[in-house]
């Protein structure tokens, strides 16, 4: 006889995700700011802002998602949007307040939020594919 009330040691499909996601974008960030590294210390610094970047802008909306899922579907669109408005304003002033640094190297920065974005798009397309299960799921309703 189960225990109703018993916890599951289960994954949650978001955090399985959200992990699936966030180590293809540390490691393929961490390998283009060492070749960065390799070209000057400024251009891997650069990289490594760029990464964070991409990075932190991921994973605010990642947990946001984590923490909405199983509310109304339009007032999660509307917290999902405001956040997404929310991480390119805070892009926006990571840009504007680093824009006159003089150890900020533009072209490397742009390939570590791009090697940081890509990592996170393969791992997350990856992760869905073996997860195999919807992600906004009621677990009372049965199957």
């Amino acid at each position: 006889m189960s225990d109703p009330h018993r916890v599951s040691r289960a994954p949650e499909p978001v955090s399985a995700l959200w992990l699936a996601a966030l180590l293809p974008a540390l490691v393929l960030g961490g390998l283009t700011s060492g070749g960065a590294f390799l070209v000057g210390r400024d251009e891997g610094l650069s990289a490594l802002v760029g990464v964070g970047l991409a990075v932190t802008a991921l994973c605010l909306t990642t947990v946001l998602h984590w923490q909405i899922r199983m509310t109304d579907p339009f007032m999660g669109m509307a917290l999902a949007l405001t956040t997404y408005g929310l991480v390119i304003a805070l892009m926006w002033a990571a840009y504007l307040s680093l824009g006159e640094s003089d150890w900020l190297v533009g072209p490397a920065t742009a390939f570590g939020l791009l090697a940081g974005t890509l990592g996170w798009a393969g791992g997350h397309m990856r992760g869905a594919l073996k997860l195999r299960q919807p992600v906004y799921d009621d677990r009372d309703t049965p199957r």
